[in-house]
């Protein structure tokens, strides 16, 4: 069994709004978030919009303050950690950016956005970092002649592995990456998550995959957690989640897939009973989160939240009549 890399117990993360005429009010983007992921594993975390899957992802890097609860990076708390004291974890935790054009500078070459990161953590002299970029550059598919290019001369999946470059020039272990796909074309999608798992067998690194796309997120990951309003609802091993998804909330998103052919589709049943008990007020319940939407809710669920709990090998689900 593969020792775990990343250990969240309890994390709390809020937000607080603009004044308001009365109070401030405070949103918890976090809540209560337990769980761990292995050495060398791709751990998928899906949702919708606003589920709060990048802060939570942020979060553990250190990018978010937690407002409770505890971080571990191979066994050590990380979660008070400033300064100096948390300089070695940061090189060691690095990120992959949603957008591609926004990521880079566009007044910086491609050598210099790649070799940024080189210069704050050890000196080297600028023929060390040239070599050192050269082969990060051939690592991710582009070539030598890139080095004093500028972000505007390339396309959006070329940006993207110059940012996968910039990520790994410090060789850390563990790498989230925050919808790296999602900006990108159909077509361009597929080889920057082919080139990630490639990266991840070379390097031996392990990624936290934010995504919206189910179906890329089924196909790279090893395990998937299914986020909904800042709690984690449903966490199995890929296969399993799709195959007997048991929270109403997974089984709504992975009925939201397309499926490229019409015939299929047209004869596939919708979720129309969980859109009919859908509450447009959009007020918060104290139990379940999914209280308003779930269409197997009974009254006990609006008084009391449910925790992960497990069902079968490895699968754990937030829900009292996930067996129903």
């Amino acid at each position: 069994m593969r020792p775990d890399i990343i250990t969240v117990a309890n994390l709390v993360k809020q937000f607080t709004l603009p004044r308001t005429f009365r109070s401030a009010l405070r949103i918890r983007a976090v809540n209560n978030v337990s769980f761990s992921i292995s050495r060398g594993e791709t751990f998928g975390l899906v949702g919708e919009s606003g589920s709060g899957k990048s802060t939570l992802g942020r979060t553990i890097l250190r990018l978010y303050e937690p407002d409770a609860g505890t971080i571990q990076y191979n066994g050590a708390d990380i979660t008070k950690l400033q300064g100096q004291r948390l300089a070695p974890y940061r090189q060691q935790m690095q990120m992959i950016l949603q957008d591609p054009y926004s990521a880079l500078n566009p007044a910086m070459q491609v050598r210099d956005i790649i070799a940024e990161p080189l210069g704050l953590r050890e000196k080297r002299s600028p023929a060390e970092q040239d070599e050192l970029v050269k082969l990060m550059l051939k690592e991710v598919g582009l070539q030598e002649r890139d080095l004093h290019k500028y972000p505007h001369e390339f396309s959006g999946g070329q940006r993207q592995r110059i940012g996968i470059a910039r990520a790994l020039i410090v060789h850390p272990e563990f790498v989230l990456c925050d919808e790296p796909i999602s900006a990108l074309d159909v077509s361009i999608q597929a080889q920057v998550v082919n080139l990630l798992e490639d990266l991840q067998q070379e390097y031996g690194l392990t990624y936290l995959f934010v995504a919206h796309d189910l179906s890329m997120a089924r196909y790279i990951s090893h395990r998937i957690a299914v986020m909904y309003r800042g709690e984690l609802v449903e966490i199995a091993e890929s296969k399993e989640l799709y195959g007997h998804p048991l929270h109403p909330y997974t089984q709504m998103l992975l009925a939201s897939i397309l499926i490229p052919d019409p015939k299929q589709s047209r004869t596939r049943p919708l979720l129309a009973e969980a859109v009919e008990a859908a509450d447009a007020s959009g007020t918060s319940p104290q139990g379940c989160a999914f209280f308003l939407r779930c269409p197997r809710r009974a009254p006990s669920c609006r008084e009391e939240s449910p925790g992960l709990a497990v069902i079968g090998k490895d699968h754990s689900v937030a829900c009292f009549r996930a067996g129903d």
